[in-house]
């Protein structure tokens, strides 16, 4: 990934999909927003005790950095599902509670529509982002280590494929910045649920604990649905280990600010 101003706001971005024009993309930072405290500064999460008038703020800096219409900033209320859902036009047929509901425990937003940006919240769960370039269909994916276990990023690929008649060795991925393996120690009841290729031993001996690495589970995740591996770009960069940089629930408790990850197609 690469850091980059948009109209003074830092944000990251990837080099894969930089490459397309028709894209915006980013992954946002904590730096540059209004909110204070604990939350100090672009929290852009509502359910985590922030006043509800410095993330309004605070998504409005987003989106005016980026040229979003904000009536067209698309986050699901995550719950670390693996459900996935399209954002077709009538989307924007509903009233206010009926978009409510239809975003209800969803981790994952794909759309072929023009100007609508589709976005996740992370604050150390790792953020996935897809892109079809030859039927133009974009995808933002939560991947929790919940959401990982129950191939969320397979299942979203699988919708694109089944709507938009996607072909995976088209697809570029970007898998955001999130808690790296060095530092991400699980509990047996975690670790259990993966392969053993996903986690190794704590640096001091906790038979019960292992590092899960959610990087290499979720690059695995792409490979296995078809997705060459030099379409596939990983952040490596980690949310605990930068709190200059970074929210982090693990570091900080889960009353902290949300970074997004979104994508839009111009």
């Amino acid at each position: 990934m690469i850091s980059v101003v948009k109209n003074k706001l830092p944000i990251l971005q990837f080099n894969n999909l930089n490459k397309f024009p028709e894209l915006n993309h980013f992954s946002t930072s904590r730096v540059g927003g209004s909110s204070t405290g604990i939350y100090h500064a672009l929290n852009l999460g509502f359910n985590s005790g922030d006043l509800a008038g410095n993330v309004i703020a605070n998504r409005n800096t987003l989106c005016a950095a980026l040229e979003i219409n904000p009536e067209r900033l698309i986050f699901p209320k995550q719950t670390h599902t693996a459900t996935v859902k399209t954002i077709a036009s009538s989307f924007f047929d509903m009233d206010k509670e009926e978009k409510k509901r239809f975003l209800n425990e969803i981790d994952a937003v794909i759309t072929n529509l023009k100007g609508v940006c589709v976005a996740i919240k992370t604050a150390d769960c790792v953020p996935v982002l897809l892109y079809d370039p030859k039927r133009k269909v974009v995808a933002a994916v939560h991947a929790g280590w919940r959401g990982t276990v129950q191939d969320i990023v397979i299942k979203t690929i699988q919708k694109m494929i089944k709507e938009f008649g996607t072909d995976t060795s088209d697809l570029i991925a970007g898998i955001g910045p999130s808690i790296c393996p060095e530092v991400y120690e699980v509990g047996e009841e975690v670790w259990k649920q993966f392969g053993p290729e996903f986690y190794l031993p704590t640096y001091t001996a906790k038979p019960d604990k292992r590092l899960l690495n959610l990087w290499q589970a979720n690059y695995h995740q792409l490979i296995v649905a078809g997705i060459p591996a030099n379409q596939i770009e990983v952040a490596r960069t980690c949310t605990f280990s930068d709190p200059d940089r970074f929210f982090s629930a693990r570091r900080d408790g889960i009353k902290t600010g949300r970074m997004a990850t979104g994508i839009m197609i111009k």
